[in-house]
């Protein structure tokens, strides 16, 4: 977890990820998540803090106030996903 700019941060999975973004917009949405957009490349979804997750897992979560509510945000996210 690294801070982006400052209402932003990124969070990168240890671990080699390969998401397939349509099964993960699928999951999310079961999850409560809400689709803004998922264009192949990347996957838009907001509950509170709007994601963008990237096929290599990689996530950046926006607006957020501190390194704490990113994680929990991240970690909500991972979760759905089962990782």
């Amino acid at each position: 977890m690294k801070p982006c700019r400052h209402d932003a941060y990124e969070a990168v999975p240890k671990g080699n990820v390969d998401l397939d973004l349509d099964v993960c917009e699928r999951m999310l949405k079961d999850a409560g998540y809400e689709i803004v957009s998922n264009a192949g490349v990347m996957l838009v979804v907001r509950r509170g803090v709007e994601v963008t997750l990237y096929p290599h897992g990689r996530l950046l979560l926006c607006p957020v106030k501190d390194k704490r509510q990113a994680i929990e945000a991240a970690n909500k996210v991972f979760s759905a996903l089962g990782l």
